[in-house]
């Protein structure tokens, strides 16, 4: 299984009162995580690129989150995303946000892809599926 892999850092926006990151931050790590795995997957393209026009958007249709530990202000944050299974319409990507002392929280995210102009769903992009689909179960 292919991981992408990206590295952050837990600043004083991604925290509440206590100093440990809120579950603001912890979404948004993922989704930054899901979003450079896709940029990943269609290289040159940026995100705007790949929506405008006739595009093709990916939708969020579900998140399960597990959170296990904290992350607190100044720790680097680690974030891996995989592919666990790609359907006809959609994909599963599987994902780890992580600290030095361990896992911080476990994702598991059910994406589509959607007609930007109909907005009804279309098949998972053939660029992204063979990019992707060696790394699938």
């Amino acid at each position: 299984m292919k991981i992408f892999r990206i590295e952050s850092r837990v600043y004083f926006s991604d925290t509440d009162a206590t100093g440990r990151a809120s579950w603001k931050g912890i979404f948004d790590w993922a989704e930054h995580g899901r979003t450079e795995m896709l940029r990943s997957a269609n290289p040159g393209h940026l995100q705007s690129e790949l929506a405008s026009g006739d595009g093709i958007l990916t939708v969020i249709k579900a998140i399960d989150c597990r959170k296990v530990s904290d992350a607190h202000l100044d720790d680097k944050v680690i974030v891996e995303t995989w592919m666990e299974r790609i359907q006809r319409f959609s994909c599963t990507l599987g994902q780890r946000i992580s600290t030095e002392r361990g896992t911080v929280a476990e994702f598991s995210v059910k994406a589509a892809f959607i007609d930007r102009g109909t907005k009804h769903p279309v098949m998972v992009p053939d660029d992204f599926r063979k990019a992707l689909e060696d790394d699938a179960v």
